[in-house]
């Protein structure tokens, strides 16, 4: 846990070194997560999984290169969960996780309308880290063990289409798409990731 909050304050600390030159906002989203669990036989979670509540908040930087295309890193706080049909092996389970996120994305603005709005055009990557996560309200094990739940580190890619309002308000809907595997048993090739689909506004101060 002391790495974890050092790591924190090392990125919170190079994040803050943008603030003289980029406009600063505070992020707040809501979405919907789901967990793809598959080997080279069977997709498990086809049948058995359903999406879960997502949210996310923290803040960010936009840093313009131009009139058309910024670069936007952000430091987030995120739970995604799902649930787990019932079998008759296994009952009904829920499962929250909570990540510390930094995604990187390039805006790209596509289309003005007038002086109030810009329609644009966002992708990038993230990398994260699971600093818990819960099984029917009881903590999971997190780690490299192969007896370990889920392993900590997470990574991805975002895309999405938004739009900037009166120069402040930018809202925008856009998948995280997880691509490391958070499976430590990787028999018959089983992976395991978690994505996302959310909605997230950022009002931002200052540029």
């Amino acid at each position: 846990m002391k790495k974890i909050k050092i790591v924190i304050i090392t990125i919170v600390f190079g994040l803050l070194s943008f603030n003289s030159f980029a406009q600063f906002g505070v992020k707040a989203g809501l979405g919907v997560s789901n967990w793809t669990l598959k080997d080279r036989d069977v997709n498990a979670s086809q049948e058995l999984v359903n999406a879960g509540f997502a949210f996310q908040t923290g803040f960010g930087f936009e840093i313009d290169f131009g009139d058309m295309v910024s670069l936007e890193p952000a430091l987030l706080f995120s739970q995604k969960s799902f649930s787990i049909e019932s079998t008759d092996a296994f009952d009904f389970t829920k499962v929250k996780t909570l990540f510390v996120e930094m995604p990187v994305n390039v805006k790209v603005y596509v289309v003005s309308l007038g002086n109030s709005a810009r329609l644009y055009a966002l992708g990038g990557g993230y990398v994260a880290y699971m600093v818990s996560g819960k099984l029917n309200g009881e903590k999971i094990d997190i780690g490299s063990k192969s007896t370990d739940d889920f392993k900590a580190m997470d990574g991805g890619v975002n895309v999405g289409v938004g739009a900037q309002l009166f120069d402040a308000l930018n809202v925008d809907i856009s998948g995280g798409i997880g691509i490391a595997n958070l499976s430590n048993d990787q028999t018959n090739g089983l992976t395991s990731r978690l994505s996302v689909v959310r909605l997230t506004v950022t009002y931002q101060f200052g540029g």
